[in-house]
Formats: structure tokens, sequence, C-alpha cells
């Protein structure tokens, strides 16, 4: 799975965090579309999700980030990453 600190404005960040991490540390990065779906909402919301989009998926350790890339791999969206917030 590709690992990435870049993002582009046409990219789609997914914060895939519990909602009360998300809360707690929101993502806030200018011009990116964030959408806050936790992990264990994603599969169920994959068919609203666009699979000609580029998605970066993120959450604190980039453990449940990588999971998730592979589900949406494997469910056909061919561009996905992790995404490796620099703090």
């Amino acid at each position: 799975m590709r690992h990435t600190s870049r993002i582009s404005a046409t990219d789609i960040l997914i914060d895939v965090r519990h909602p009360a991490d998300a809360e707690q540390k929101p993502l806030s990065i200018p011009d990116i579309q964030i959408l806050n779906i936790p992990f264990f909402n994603l599969e169920q919301q994959l068919g609203a999700l666009d699979k000609t989009c580029s998605y970066l998926l993120y959450c604190d350790k980039g453990i449940m980030s990588r999971l998730q890339a592979q589900l949406m791999r494997d469910k056909g969206f061919e561009q996905v990453a992790v995404y490796n917030q620099i703090t």
C-alpha cells in the first residue's frame, strides 16, 4: 500500500478515526475535502464514493488507515493511499 505525506487539491482525505478521536484532534487542511467516515462505517459507505476519485486515508497510527485502504482496493478503488500527516 502506498504511503504519502503529500496531498493535492484533487485528493479526498478520509479520516477513519473513531469519532471521539476525530473530534478531539480534528484535521484541518486548507482547500482539501475531508470526509469523516469511521473505520467501522467505511465499508457501508463505499457505494456513495466515486471510484474515479483519488482517496487518502488517515488515522493516528496508520494501522487502521492501511487496513481500510486495502479494503477499498479490494472493492475496486484504484486510487487509494495512506496519508501520513507531518506534524
